[in-house]
């Protein structure tokens, strides 16, 4: 007998990833939403990653803040400091949207939303190093090419990408829900990303969102 689909998916089963234990509102959507700073008050798992990611954008803004006081002088940057930061903007883009990658349809509808939940925090945390990483170069650069505004081409080039990538807004994980569904599969990543965190043995899905 050939293996479970989930098995293709990840080297990890859904359970040994060291997440919490979900119980799928199958039948959820979009629609269920309700919306970013409102599902910071529940504890779906939607709202626990997207207080994360609040957390995580805000931080290049305090290293943009606090840049003048890391790099010396103000004078205008030598050229070629710029272009590596286009480089990885180009590579983010690029490669970003490419994860998560597409599952393979079939499989036991509780445990695929296990494994599409494990792969879309992957996903958002990749897309979140792309774009960051066109942020953070742009620091060493701004001290070699002497120049605040290397660090600031970094941001303008990075943030926009690292909202519009990683941060877990309706748009975005329907973006992502449709990229594991490429081949056809049913991720039911809305059911998993709208349902509570469970302690102790597994319940039963069909919950209510929080």
């Amino acid at each position: 007998m050939a293996p479970p689909p989930f098995s293709m998916y990840s080297p990890k089963t859904p359970d040994g990833d060291g997440g919490p234990d979900v119980a799928p509102v199958f039948g959820a959507g979009p629609g269920d939403d309700p919306g970013y700073f409102a599902s910071l008050r529940g504890r779906t798992e939607l709202g626990r990653l997207r207080l994360m990611m609040l957390v995580l954008v805000a931080a290049p803004v305090l290293i943009l803040a606090i840049s003048p006081m890391i790099v010396q002088g103000g004078g205008d940057a030598p050229p070629w400091t710029y272009l590596p930061l286009a480089g990885m903007a180009l590579t983010a883009l690029a490669v970003g949207p490419l994860a998560p990658r597409p599952m393979e349809p079939g499989g036991d509808p509780r445990e695929v939303a296990k494994v599409a939940l494990l792969m879309f925090r992957q996903a958002v945390l990749l897309r979140f190093a792309l774009a960051e990483a066109v942020i953070l170069a742009g620091l060493p650069l701004a001290m070699v090419g002497e120049s605040e505004l290397v660090f600031v081409a970094g941001f303008v080039f990075g943030y926009p990408l690292l909202i519009w990538l990683a941060l877990p807004t309706r748009g975005g994980v329907e973006r992502m829900r449709r990229r594991l569904e490429a081949r056809g599969a049913e991720s039911h990543l809305w059911a998993v990303l709208l349902a509570p965190p469970q302690s102790g043995t597994p319940g039963q899905g069909g919950g209510t969102p929080a």
